[in-house]
């Protein structure tokens, strides 16, 4: 039943309570403790309906964060997106191992970083690209073996809008047991 009926019905049997039980007292107090009672049981109505409202609609308020990495290291890295295939988390569902994009189910800001080590003294290069569009690039300098590069961006995305890292440029990335090549993105 919508808030504004409920509100109605409240309404109108306060007001028969009131006249049927007050017929002989003067209906102008009557009438200003009704207005009383309907403010009170109005703001009550609103106020319930605000709470229902929000958690119907919680959806802006959910978690979004997920952190990735490869499995192993690689010296001949030739491919466009670079696919993080172990999941360390994916709270939100947003990244997809087997494509290597996150995919925002949502509108706002998130903050994207990545971290890899460049393979022995091979020079790689990463971009952070978002819809299509580079935005950040990591350097991992072949100037002495196993160099990381960082980078990080904060987007304001729309829902549906799509996050990857591209390799570039060099030959390959490094990894361990505990992972050192990673993606991480969260939204705020």
């Amino acid at each position: 039943m919508k808030q504004g009926k409920i509100e109605f019905l409240l309404a109108v049997s306060l007001l028969a309570l009131y006249c049927g039980y007050n017929e002989a007292k003067d209906t102008k107090p009557i009438l200003e403790e009704f207005r009383k009672d309907y403010s009170s049981i109005t703001k009550a109505c609103k106020a319930v309906g605000f709470v229902r409202d929000n958690c119907s609609t919680r959806d802006h308020l959910r978690k979004l964060a997920f952190t990735v990495a490869v499995k192993s290291s690689s010296s001949t890295l030739y491919s466009n997106t670079l696919i993080f295939d172990h999941i360390i988390s994916n709270v939100g569902n947003g990244y997809n191992p087997s494509n290597g994009v996150f995919t925002a189910p949502r509108v706002g800001t998130y903050v994207f970083y990545v971290a890899a080590v460049e393979y022995s003294t091979y020079y790689l290069t990463l971009d952070i690209v978002i819809n299509s569009a580079a935005k950040v690039r990591l350097v991992g300098y072949s100037s002495a073996s196993y160099q990381t590069g960082t980078n990080m961006v904060a987007q304001y995305l729309r829902r549906g809008d799509d996050v990857r890292v591209k390799h570039t440029s060099g030959k390959g990335y490094y990894t361990m047991t505990i992972p050192t090549t990673t993606f991480t993105g969260f939204m705020i």
